[in-house]
């Protein structure tokens, strides 16, 4: 993984910028933009605006996307603030809103009584002014957020980016990923696809404090954005997920399903940790370019079932047809300098190593080489990724941390719908034989015996062409 060039960096758009829900956003827009707005039938920002017969009040906005305007205001009749998702005057972007809260709605109602989730909760919907608008509790930051934050910080320090693991540690980032994983194992199991995992959508559940580090140590987070979510039984749309996050079954226009979800967090995950995306790319063949650069070669049996555009000509015999169908040479050279995910997490952008290959950094390879796996059916299921040795040790942690404080401060996440059991030590250091090419398929000598079972086999794809029946390939033997 290097540093994408002017071409290939990934544009965050409109859309974006709303849900990294960044606080302290102005709402002053140039005459020129205002207009647009309007033409637009956004709500023109103005604080101290009455909302719903005046039990809102706004204070701030937070974001804006093509949907409309995500706005912090307060509502007198909880005494609380709010984050109020006000979609435009339009009847097609109201009818979506009224899709999403009704699919946050009934997965609210399969979510345990008592404490808190780590899903986004819906308070309320309303009318006000014209727009329909959907009251959510107020989150801190996204990831998205924390890591830009975090690497201009590092930037400013030493004048150029930080290196793999300079942004966010290890420990953080696997608490990140039990809450992720709890609220999608959740879910999976109502049978219901996120489709749209991204640092975006993923936020902080209280802002930083003031004067204090932006990214806690044990940092709480939860997922939001349930406007693309799917039920199992209900129609696929064929092209979901970010690009970046995008696995490569939705990419060849293959049947999908729940593991779409595993494979964005583990682009997620690998991002908390270097700092850059994963794949940087807006190119289908680039992109899979890039995945076989870096996770090996795609199965052939995929690629001769590949339904996606311009599939005759981007692949042959089963073999994915690069260097030839690149876009360009700056495309062929920005392949070719992508690295093998073990090097992607543990050396510069010139190969030289940064860090001791300790066993949890052995782990968390592990951990993304599950989640990253090309088969679907083979992909690492959210409820056993709860069970794997580096998700397992946080959630240890917070169930240490919150039996040794009072009962009222216990953390609202440590949820007993978490994995539990045995795990080493989160920092101790070893070496792992293997290196670039065989040290991805290398695992802690844990990995294996404790993810034997698998969690319940995800539910069969939809959308797009089947995916034929492949032989079942065996795990990896355990790192000596």
């Amino acid at each position: 993984m290097t540093e994408p060039s002017s071409r290939s960096k990934r544009k965050r758009g409109p859309d974006d910028v709303a849900r990294a829900q960044v606080t302290g956003a102005s709402g002053d827009t140039d005459d020129s933009e205002a207009a647009e707005e309007r033409a637009e039938h956004h709500y023109m920002l103005k604080v101290g605006d009455d909302f719903d017969k005046g039990r809102y009040s706004v204070v701030q906005q937070l974001g804006k996307g093509t949907f409309g305007r995500v706005v912090e205001m307060w509502d007198a009749s909880e005494n609380l603030a709010v984050a109020v998702k006000v979609v435009r005057a339009v009847e097609k972007y109201a009818r979506e809103a009224e899709i999403e809260s009704d699919i946050i709605r009934a997965l609210q109602r399969t979510l345990p009584a008592e404490g808190a989730f780590p899903i986004v909760r819906l308070l309320r919907t309303f009318e006000s002014h014209g727009h329909y608008c959907l009251a959510f509790e107020k989150m801190g930051p996204s990831l998205y957020s924390a890591l830009k934050a975090a690497r201009s910080q590092k930037e400013a320090a030493t004048g150029g980016r930080g290196a793999a693991g300079s942004y966010l540690t290890l420990p953080q980032i696997s608490h990140i990923a039990a809450d992720c994983f709890t609220a999608l194992a959740h879910m999976h199991r109502i049978q219901l696809t996120h489709t749209d995992l991204k640092p975006e959508n993923v936020l902080f559940t209280r802002p930083p404090p003031s004067g204090g580090p932006f990214i806690p140590a044990m940092p709480d987070v939860a997922l939001i954005d349930f406007g693309g979510a799917t039920w199992n039984q209900d129609h696929h749309s064929s092209i979901v997920c970010t690009r970046q996050y995008r696995p490569p079954e939705v990419t060849l226009g293959l049947e999908w399903g729940m593991a779409v979800d595993m494979w964005s967090m583990g682009c997620i995950l690998a991002e908390l940790w270097t700092g850059s995306l994963l794949f940087s790319t807006h190119d289908e063949v680039e992109h899979l370019a890039l995945i076989e650069r870096t996770l090996g070669a795609l199965p052939r049996f995929m690629l001769r079932a590949a339904t996606c555009k311009r599939a005759d000509r981007n692949f042959r015999h089963g073999y994915l047809r690069w260097p030839e169908r690149a876009i360009d040479r700056e495309s062929e050279e920005h392949v070719r300098s992508q690295r093998r995910l073990r090097e992607c997490l543990s050396t510069d952008a010139r190969g030289e190593p940064l860090l001791q290959w300790t066993s949890e950094l052995a782990a968390f390879h592990d951990l993304l080489l599950r989640c990253l796996e090309h088969i679907p059916e083979q992909r690492l299921t959210a409820s056993a990724a709860l069970q794997h040795p580096f998700v397992r040790r946080s959630t240890q942690q917070r169930q240490s941390a919150a039996q040794g404080a009072a009962p009222a401060a216990s953390s609202p996440h440590a949820s007993t719908q978490r994995g539990s059991g045995g795990g080493g030590s989160g920092g101790s250091s070893g070496s792992s034989s293997g290196g670039n090419g065989g040290g991805d398929s290398a695992r802690p000598a844990d990995c294996n015996s404790a993810l034997a079972d698998n969690g319940s086999a995800p539910a069969a794809p939809v959308g797009g062409a089947r995916i034929p029946k492949s032989p079942k390939v065996p795990s990896p033997p355990c790192a000596p």
